[in-house]
């Protein structure tokens, strides 16, 4: 982990998302693998991005590294519409347990052997553009000057929950042929379209 576990940096991330998002969130820990990494926390915004609605935000991914990253960090969101609050930290719980193993790319699915949240039968995430309407672009969670070389930027990836038929759809036909069909991608109650 690099040095990066600041309370400075967490509260800067939060003063950002609460920004996008109007709303305070209520922070919750998540026991991560690897005590070493550093922490992974679940911010989660209820009747965000409207009533009916919550939205979740990761904290902790962007401590680790991947080539494929360039010199930016990862944070996951997730955005459902239900009342079930247990979906926020659904990505939080993910990243805690794959952080340093998975690179968390667009397209990609992750599965779980359980279902993610009591009373659903989703046990997937597909990875993709973030859900909420704002243009969240990167975040810088550095307090530098602007066009400081010293910046700590930070890409928002949307966590999607799937169905395990729908996981395997996309391994065997590809993300692209599973995006482009016809699914409510808000909803953690539909049934599967593969």
């Amino acid at each position: 982990m690099s040095g990066r576990d600041t309370l400075d940096r967490f509260d800067h991330y939060c003063e950002l998302l609460n920004s996008l998002t109007g709303v305070t969130p209520i922070i919750s820990d998540v026991e991560p693998r690897v005590i070493e990494d550093g922490p992974v926390r679940a911010i989660s915004y209820i009747g965000t991005p409207e009533p009916g609605y919550v939205t979740g935000f990761t904290y902790g991914l962007s401590f680790s590294s991947h080539p494929g990253w360039g010199a930016r960090g990862r944070e996951l969101s997730i955005t459902v519409r239900s009342d079930d609050v247990e979906w926020s930290p659904v990505p939080a719980r993910v990243v805690a347990a794959l952080r340093g193993i998975c690179p968390f790319n667009l397209g990609q699915v992750l599965g779980y052997m359980k279902p993610y949240v009591e009373g659903s039968t989703m046990n997937s995430l597909v990875l993709a553009e973030p859900a909420v309407e704002r243009d969240l672009g990167l975040l810088d969670l550095s307090r530098a000057e602007v066009g400081s070389e010293a910046r700590d930027l930070v890409e928002i990836v949307g966590a999607y929950p799937i169905h395990a038929s729908e996981r395997d759809f996309v391994y065997s036909h590809g993300f692209g042929a599973f995006w482009s069909l016809e699914w409510d991608r808000f909803n953690p109650a539909r049934e599967p379209v593969a």
